[in-house]
């Protein structure tokens, strides 16, 4: 009897878990479909923004400081 009794309980909570899995998948289809690159429409494009960039100054410029000679 026991053993009937954590059969169903398994069984009960292996097809809650697959519902609930499939209904998640389910409600995130499009996301995932466009993820895949199998989406039928393309994803909205943002319109592009026209940005400010400063040069930076000499000092800055430099990617790596000059190596020091040790004192001898």
């Amino acid at each position: 009897m026991v053993h009937i009794l954590a059969s169903l309980a398994f069984t009960l909570v292996a097809f809650t878990t697959l519902g609930l899995m499939a209904f998640m998948l389910l409600r995130d289809q499009d996301r995932i479909m466009t993820a895949l690159g199998l989406s039928i429409e393309p994803a909205p494009r943002t319109a592009p923004r026209r940005v400010r960039v400063r040069m930076a100054g000499r000092w800055q410029a430099v990617s790596a400081p000059q190596p020091w000679r040790a004192a001898a």
